[in-house]
């Protein structure tokens, strides 16, 4: 069995797979299989894939005949698919550093109970333009699941799953409910894994994250959807696994009241669902 299966869930990024597919090839750490998933892409992506087919890493490519609506269905598919002791979810449109899964890799054997580790990213546009980092972490570091959960509860640490090497049989438990989101799917997967298990953090920038005016990250920004699908998630957490004190559990509250009635990209309507989604997990923590 392979050390790590990587998963490269793609759909219309064929200006940038060859690149993505390039820079996990060339990882220096070998040990590893790749999956490949396309959502029914229709530019070239078919064919920079097909290059790909007879070579040894690529056990597997798998083409969707309609597109699934979500790419945390092709999440949910490649996990599924996926032999290896860890995964890399590796974006289509990313790249990465050659020492990636090498130096990921040591942060499990040298960190105890870790579940997640990643690392910091280059913030770039689809010209390969390097921007101003979002990153909020600026040290190396070593974090308690519950500790980094408090502030997951209102800030997405991990943004770009690109950028983390994930325990396998941890992911595989928290896949159920990721296609009800479109864009915090993610948010919601950090958050059950780290339940039961730690995190650590590399401030080596090992990962190259796409940030560009179309993408789904920074749109979901632009039109409120990170809101309504970050309350949706709060909503559907376990107290029994996750362990909130009051004092959190009023601030995170108040954060969310005050994105909620706040932000000019949401109509009345989703701002009553998002604060019915609030109560709902204040009521389930509070008792």
């Amino acid at each position: 069995m392979p050390k790590v299966t990587v998963i490269i869930p793609n759909y219309n990024h064929a200006k940038f797979l060859e690149q993505r597919i390039d820079s996990v090839i060339t990882q220096t750490y070998q040990d590893f299989e790749i999956i490949i998933l396309d959502d029914c892409s229709t530019d070239n992506s078919k064919n920079i894939i097909e290059r790909y087919r007879g070579n040894s890493k690529v056990k597997e490519i798998v083409y969707n005949t309609r597109n699934s609506g979500s790419a945390f269905k092709q999440w949910e598919k490649g996990i599924s698919l996926a032999k290896g002791e860890y995964i890399w979810i590796a974006e289509s449109d990313d790249f990465a550093d050659i020492f990636f899964i090498e130096t990921l890799l040591e942060c499990f054997t040298t960190q105890k109970d870790i579940g997640i580790a990643f690392c910091n990213s280059n913030w770039i546009n689809d010209k390969n333009e390097i921007g101003i980092s979002l990153s909020l972490h600026l040290k190396s570091r070593f974090a308690l699941g519950n500790k980094e959960i408090i502030t997951l509860l209102y800030y997405n640490t991990i943004q770009n799953v690109s950028s983390a090497l994930i325990k396998t049989n941890l992911a595989k438990k928290y896949t159920s409910q990721l296609w009800k989101f479109r864009s915090c799917g993610d948010w919601l997967f950090y958050i059950q894994i780290l339940s039961e298990s730690n995190l650590y953090y590399t401030e080596k920038i090992l990962n190259n994250f796409r940030w560009y005016h179309d993408n789904i990250s920074n749109s979901a920004f632009k039109n409120g959807l990170w809101i309504t699908e970050g309350t949706k998630l709060l909503s559907l957490l376990n107290p029994k696994t996750i362990k909130l004190p009051r004092r959190e559990l009023h601030q995170t509250i108040k954060m969310w009241l005050s994105k909620i009635w706040g932000n000019n990209g949401l109509d009345i309507k989703a701002r009553i669902k998002s604060t019915i989604d609030i109560a709902t997990f204040y009521i389930r923590f509070a008792i």
